[in-house]
């Protein structure tokens, strides 16, 4: 169905249900909120910065734990989306805190974003 952005008024696609685009988004805005401030659906580009803002005023706040908790867990079953969950920077990408806060754990490898304190940098697998 043809939609247009709440926030921009540009047009683009929408299902309307659970095989939309926009699926493959955390919910970090539940319906309720997203009515308080008068969102409906979003293009991909307001979508994306919007989704960007809330994890920004939410994930710095968030008590990194040794285990993932269920919330991240279930995010973990997203697909990957590129201005939340990564950047592409000279054809590498960088994985964001979400990314981490998400996986659960220190990887190892150094990362630029690591909101857990590079703990497991220079351990032995």
């Amino acid at each position: 169905m043809r939609e247009a952005c709440e926030l921009c008024g540009k047009p683009f696609e929408c299902a309307s249900d659970s095989t939309c685009w926009c699926m493959a988004y955390p919910a970090v805005l539940s319906a309720e909120q997203a009515a308080q401030v008068g969102e409906r659906c979003l293009c991909p580009d307001c979508l994306s910065l919007r989704t960007q803002q809330v994890l920004r005023e939410r994930i710095d706040v968030v008590a990194v734990h040794a285990e993932p908790s269920d919330e991240a867990m279930a995010c973990q079953r997203l697909p990957l989306v590129e201005g939340l969950d990564y950047t592409v920077e000279g054809g590498a990408w960088v994985l964001s805190r979400w990314f981490h806060l998400k996986r659960g754990s220190c990887c190892g490898q150094g990362c630029r974003h690591c909101p857990f304190g590079h703990v497991n940098v220079g351990r032995d697998g």
